[in-house]
């Protein structure tokens, strides 16, 4: 048998000290049983089905925003709101070429943490990192390393602004729109 060191929040952890104590086991079989039923029960994805898993929750996230914006303005036309957006963005991304981030993984960030921002935002720093991580988390450790890798970049960055303590918004008008 294999060991592995795990680290849980406080919630998780008292949790974990709970069952054990009520079932009379050592906190390691409670999270052996935790992880065993998750992967009967098809809760934990293996290798294949977790990179289709995380396009599938990216496509699910892409479809919450859209439905969205139909809730928030069901009487205008969204053909010319998507295009102008699409537009938008395709403009942040431009900006990009040539400087920081110059990996693809902290493009694809910090491209979406401006996608969201013009959806969504104004957005504080911990909503963003839950929502950024997981489109991104083969590359970092957690979603606190990822956002300390592509924060840096953000204040240099046209069309992302520190609004606030712990809080970021887009100003689209910011950015320069691709010729």
């Amino acid at each position: 048998m294999q060991r592995f060191s795990v680290s849980v929040d406080d919630d998780l952890a008292e949790w974990i000290e709970e069952t054990a104590e009520e079932r009379g086991v050592s906190k390691a079989k409670v999270i052996r049983d935790a992880i065993e039923t998750a992967t009967v029960t098809g809760l934990v994805q293996r290798d294949e089905e977790m990179a289709a898993g995380s396009e599938l929750a990216e496509r699910v996230e892409d479809l919450e925003a859209r439905v969205g914006v139909l809730e928030d303005h069901p009487d205008e036309n969204l053909d010319e709101s998507e295009d102008e957006s699409s537009g938008i963005i395709s403009a942040f991304e431009a900006q990009l070429e040539g400087q920081p981030p110059t990996t693809d993984h902290g493009e694809t960030a910090v491209v979406r943490i401006f996608s969201l921002l013009l959806e969504d935002g104004p957005m504080r720093t911990s909503e963003l990192r839950e929502a950024v991580y997981p489109v991104v988390e083969e590359e970092y450790e957690d979603a606190e390393s990822m956002w300390q890798s592509v924060q840096r970049y953000l204040d240099d960055l046209a069309g992302v602004e520190h609004v606030g303590h712990g809080e970021w918004d887009a100003d689209p008008s910011a950015i320069a729109p691709e010729e």
